[in-house]
C-alpha cells in the first residue's frame, strides 16, 4: 500500500465518521478538520484508565492536517494492524478526529505470523454513551469533555435501569 492509498482509505473513513456523527450526534459538525494520531497502547489497558488517560493525553497533542497525519502513519505502515478514526471533539468551528492505530507487533506471536503480510484494516467509530442506546441523539463530546449533562444523563439512566430490574424481579 502506498501513501496515496493510505490517504484514500483514511478519507473514506473520515466521510463515514462524519456521517455517523450527523446521524447520532446532536452537535453541529464542522468540516474544518484537524487530526491527532495515537498509538492504542499509549493509553493503558483497563477501560476506566483508558478513557481518562485518552482524554488527558489527546488534549496535550498538537493538531495536524490530513497530510501530516498520513505521513506519520505511513512511516509505521509495515507494523499497522488496525486504523480507527474517532471523533475526539466537535464544535461549530472545527472537528478534531483521532486516528488511533494498533500495531501488529503488539499481537500474540502466533496471530502475528498469520497477519504479518496483511494490509491494515480501517474503521470509523463513534463511542456511544449507555444512555443513548435507546436511539436518542447525544453530545459527541461526552467522552472528551464529560460535563454535568453527561453525568446527569448517566445517573438517570442507571436509576431507571435499576427500577426496571426491580420491577421485573418482583413480577416473577
Amino acid at each position: 500500500m502506498n501513501q496515496e492509498d493510505l490517504k484514500n482509505n483514511i478519507e473514506f473513513c473520515i466521510n463515514n465518521v462524519l456521517k455517523l456523527a450527523k446521524v447520532h450526534c446532536r452537535n453541529t459538525v464542522s468540516t474544518n478538520l484537524f487530526f491527532i494520531v495515537s498509538d492504542f497502547n499509549e493509553f493503558g489497558l483497563n477501560f476506566p484508565e483508558y478513557r481518562a488517560s485518552r482524554s488527558r493525553i489527546n488534549n496535550s497533542k498538537t493538531l495536524l492536517d490530513l497530510d501530516s497525519a498520513v505521513e506519520i502513519l505511513y512511516k509505521e505502515m509495515n507494523d499497522l494492524y488496525d486504523i480507527i478514526l474517532y471523533i475526539f471533539r466537535v464544535n461549530k468551528y472545527e472537528t478534531i478526529l483521532e486516528i488511533q492505530y494498533y500495531r501488529k507487533s503488539n499481537l500474540n506471536p502466533d496471530y502475528f505470523a498469520v497477519v504479518k503480510d496483511n494490509p491494515p484494516m480501517f474503521h470509523s467509530k463513534i463511542p456511544i454513551p449507555e444512555y443513548a442506546l435507546e436511539g436518542r441523539k447525544f453530545d459527541a463530546n461526552w467522552e472528551s469533555k464529560g460535563g454535568i449533562d453527561h453525568v446527569w444523563k448517566s445517573l438517570v439512566y442507571k436509576l431507571r435501569r435499576k427500577l426496571f430490574q426491580k420491577r421485573n424481579f418482583l413480577k416473577k
